[in-house]
């Protein structure tokens, strides 16, 4: 009994120090894109580009805020589905839009 108490406090202790070593750990939660901002977005570039009015637009959703990031968001209200192919250029959240079929 004394020698599983014994290793119970060196565990804990063991434990103890790596946690004061490793410093302060700080969690960040990611930046996501907002989804209504960047489907109204994507609805405007396809609607001043093909025209497409009332365009009902579906995009990934939690698409994370991080400059090179590509995905395509899908653009309905015409005859054929189009597909807008949009890329993050900063860390801000700025978009490009590129108007595939």
């Amino acid at each position: 009994m004394a020698l599983s108490s014994a290793v119970v406090a060196v565990c804990a202790l063991v434990v103890t120090v790596k946690v004061l070593t490793l410093g302060p750990v700080s969690v960040e939660r990611a930046r996501v894109l907002d989804q209504t901002a960047l489907e109204k977005q994507v609805a405007t570039e396809a609607g001043q580009v093909k025209r497409i009015p009332d365009a009902r637009v579906v995009c990934p959703l939690s698409v994370v805020v991080k400059e090179g990031t590509k995905f395509d968001c899908r653009v309905y209200g015409g005859t054929n589905p189009e597909t807008v192919f949009v890329e993050i250029t900063s860390d801000q959240g700025d978009l490009s839009m590129e108007l595939g079929s």
